[in-house]
């Protein structure tokens, strides 16, 4: 086969233009040294800059490490399977910036998909000799400088490494087996909350709180000691790693490729002078896969000591948080520095240091005087508040330091903005819409679990200025226009009202904290609960032939399968789940049940796999079963492993222990039997279907509960608000949905535009006639005045108006005649001025 025609068979994503491809990624290679470097140029060459760089950014400890592997009692781990190997690489994100090698994930994918025993191979071998090769761990460095830091020092500079695409796949398969054997063992310790399935900063800042609020309401005295660790993954010692490594409850051959990644790593620069090379003796990679799992190997060693019941450890990867509480000043401090000490002693053994900047402290406390509190000689000073994972948190916890921070991002967000978009001109409204639901509100909303779930009227007050700009910009309404109306027209839930969804979303849902029963009657353990971590071993697989996504209808007809149909239904009645059971051309058993009214038709598809995978399993053993499903959403989820939904990962381990019992795909609805059957007696259980319980509430249940109650009390709001009532008098009703009204549309029905009378309300003209004698206002024009008749509409009776204005606002052939009259007079404005 040649080469051309290879590439035409693979589609190769380069042949088009390979030479070109070639070239750009040779200047790519010889371009990656920052031009703000340049200061290191003056004083050497290129090369001898370069390794100066990194002779500072990667230093070498001061003990050196010992890569001999002691005696591990841990069992091998069994070889990469295939299909595991597929998983990693399949999910490989497009777009990341190759290793020095050039070679890409693109790339990978297809070298994979064409020759698919290349990289099993490889990567067993590489366990079975317990070697990670060389030539897959040279990190080329991109450098990039930290906010605010000077550009002529190296340690200004984040040193992120490119690694080979190949090694990076191995890394990802050891790490997840690492991860397994840690979780499956219970070896990683519950307050550590970076880095983890399951956790999150809502989790982090939720263990905080609850520990303050404790503390303080048995009237103790506490204090919070944030702790950051400067460099952690740069200064992360190699022997630390290797002491976690061999007294956890890793496999031995994972263990010792563990040991041959971390030897003989190097790192290198490129200058279009040459490479500048140095061997990375300590730390991970910035952008390695394995880095933030042997972080949380090592910082597990800290939270796992023995700590006095009065001080609470947590971290979220390498942010820290000492809580100690005490019921007089002298015995807070004493706690406090022993608890420093034992930390401190922590950090000297495995040579980690903690940044002087960003370490104080905060007392919550009626505490008159403050503790005096010191680290190695250096006090530590008190503050009001502290920034946390993103949120400030205050010594009075009423939140107003944090919304006062995130207002200030949101304003340099809105002059970005700016930039781009302006009253008439720049990207669209649904664009700048989007914008702000999905950049602007996700960045106000960031643990919002923490601050908002009961928030003051000055919160609500302070959320309202945050969100008004934002919402005069999208609509490119007039300053004046009131809030509520933006709102209303632009689908945008006042702000407070939607971070308190959010928050009541995340306590109940993620943290599985109840709500009041005025909100609702639905407790966690009544929800569905995300699947995390892993169920099975990472190597276990279902068989290629176990599942079938083509039409299984070719199964039915032959006698030696038990062939099972299973269905769902969702109908006016309720929810419902069957299945039935064909043998030869006999229905020998069938199965039904109807579901909680609030569950999906989803839930209800893998209820009834459930119930028959369960069926199949207890048939003899040389029965082979096929089990038809209608629902590739529920079949593609049943053979996920790592699937989030709990059921779908009991039907993965029934099939998994049974080889025997077969899934495949039938199309609905097309004449099949046992479909039409299965469908039949699922429509039938939605009313006459035993009840079954044993299937949780969904998600969308209780999210679209909780916005249903945020739309109640927004519509109240709306109703009995004093501001934006011309615009309640055409929409009196609230809705998510933005209307399709723009800026004209929004300055007409609103009455603050360029008309005369507007101007007179607000002390912006001396009259509120128009030129031409009438009275200047927004019925006027579109009504009665000269200047504006080619846009004229019929004027209504004086007690039709609101009628009129609804019949308008609802009509685009009247609204394109309102756009076209507040362009002209914004284009005319001398022409409407009162003589």
């Amino acid at each position: 086969m040649t080469k051309q025609v290879y590439l035409q068979q693979e589609q190769w994503p380069y042949s088009k233009h390979l030479s070109d491809w070639i070239m750009l990624m040779k200047r790519f290679t010889y371009s990656r040294t920052p031009a703000i470097l340049a200061h290191w140029y003056r004083l050497s060459l290129r090369t001898e800059a370069a390794q100066n760089i990194l002779d500072q950014i990667f230093l070498s400890p001061a003990i050196p490490t010992n890569y001999n592997l002691t005696t591990s009692t841990q069992p091998p781990d069994p070889p990469f399977s295939p299909q595991e190997i597929s998983a990693i690489i399949e999910h490989l994100p497009s777009g990341k910036a190759p290793g020095i090698d050039g070679i890409d994930n693109l790339l990978i994918k297809i070298i994979h998909k064409r020759f698919n025993n290349i990289f099993p191979t490889l990567f067993n071998k590489c366990l079975h000799l317990s070697c990670f090769p060389d030539s897959l761990k040279i990190g080329n460095i991109i450098l990039f400088q930290k906010g605010g830091k000077d550009q002529r020092l190296a340690s200004s500079y984040r040193p992120i490494s490119l690694l080979p695409t190949i090694g990076k796949v191995l890394e990802k398969l050891m790490t997840q087996r690492l991860t397994y054997h840690l979780e499956s063992t219970n070896s990683l310790n519950d307050r550590q909350h970076g880095f983890r399935e399951g956790k999150s900063v809502d989790t982090a800042i939720n263990e905080l709180l609850r520990n303050i609020k404790t503390a303080r309401r048995d009237g103790k005295h506490v204090l919070v000691l944030s702790i950051d660790i400067k460099g952690a993954f740069d200064n992360l010692q190699h022997r630390a790693i290797l002491k976690t490594l061999d007294a956890s409850a890793c496999p031995s051959n994972i263990n010792r490729l563990f040991h041959s990644l971390l030897q003989n790593r190097k790192v290198t620069l490129l200058t279009p002078q040459g490479r500048a090379t140095k061997e990375q003796k300590q730390g991970c990679p910035q952008g390695s896969c394995s880095g933030p799992a042997l972080w949380n190997l090592v910082a597990n060693e800290i939270l796992n000591q023995v700590w006095p019941d009065n001080v609470h450890i947590q971290a979220f990867a390498d942010d820290f948080v000492l809580v100690i509480k005490a019921d007089t000043n002298k015995s807070l401090v004493e706690d406090t520095q022993s608890a420093i000490t034992q930390f401190s002693s922590w950090c000297s053994e495995n040579e980690l240091v903690i940044s002087t900047e960003k370490k104080n402290y905060i007392l919550f406390s009626k505490m008159v005087r403050s503790p005096k509190i010191t680290w190695n000689g250096y006090k530590i000073n008190r503050v009001k508040s502290f920034k946390y994972l993103g949120i400030h948190v205050d010594d009075r916890l009423n939140w107003l330091e944090h919304i006062n921070k995130q207002g200030e991002k949101a304003i340099k967000m809105q002059q970005n903005l700016k930039r781009i978009a302006g009253g008439n001109w720049g990207i669209s409204q649904i664009h700048r819409w989007t914008l702000y639901k999905t950049v602007i509100e996700r960045m106000l909303a960031h643990g919002s679990s923490a601050w908002c779930l009961n928030p003051t009227f000055k919160m609500k007050r302070k959320l309202s200025s945050i969100q008004r700009p934002f919402l005069l910009h999208i609509s490119g309404a007039y300053r004046t226009t009131p809030t509520a109306a933006l709102q209303t027209i632009l689908g945008i839930p006042p702000l407070h009202m939607q971070l308190q969804f959010e928050a009541k979303f995340t306590s109940i849902y993620r943290l599985r904290i109840p709500l009041p029963p005025f909100i609702t009657d639905t407790q966690p353990h009544d929800l569905e609960m995300k699947a995390t971590g892993w169920s099975t071993h990472p190597s276990e697989h279902l068989k290629p032939n176990q599942i079938s996504f083509e039409d299984g209808e070719a199964y039915i007809a032959r006698k030696d399968i038990i062939n099972i149909f299973t269905d769902g239904s969702k109908t006016e009645h309720g929810v419902g789940a069957a299945f039935c059971v064909l043998t030869n051309d006999i229905w020998a058993y069938q199965w039904s049940a109807k579901l909680n009214d609030n569950n999906t038709v989803f839930q209800a598809e893998l209820t009834a796999l459930h119930e028959a995978v369960i069926y199949a399993s207890h048939l003899p053993n040389h029965n082979t079963s096929n089990i038809h499903v209608d629902n590739r959403a529920s079949i593609m989820a049943s053979s996920n492993s790592k699937s989030t939904n709990a059921t779908a990962r009991k039907i993965f381990k029934i099939l998994l222990s049974n080889p025997r019992i077969k899934v495949s795909w039938v199309k609905a609805h097309a004449g099949n039997i046992g479909n039409e059957r299965a469908d039949q007696l699922a429509k039938d259980a939605t009313q006459h279907g035993q009840p079954y319980s044993h299937t949780k509430l969904p998600k969308p249940y209780i999210k679209g509960l909780l916005r249903k109650r945020m739309l109640e009390e927004w519509q109240t709001s709306w109703k009995n608000g004093d501001t934006g009532r011309k615009i309640y008098n055409i929409m009196p009703s609230v809705s998510l949905s933005p209307t399709n009204w723009i800026r004209e549309d929004v300055i007409f029905f609103s009455q603050h535009g360029p008309f005369p009378a507007y101007l007179k309300r607000f002390h912006l003209s001396d009259s509120d006639y128009c030129s031409c004698g009438g009275i200047g206002t927004a019925l006027h024009y579109a009504t009665e005045c000269v200047y504006t008749v080619s846009w004229h509409m019929r004027k209504p009776a004086p007690n039709f108006e609101q009628e009129w204005l609804k019949r308008v606002a609802n009509n685009l052939f009247s609204r394109q005649k309102i756009r076209g009259i507040i362009k002209f007079m914004s284009e005319n404005r001398d022409l409407f001025r009162p003589p």
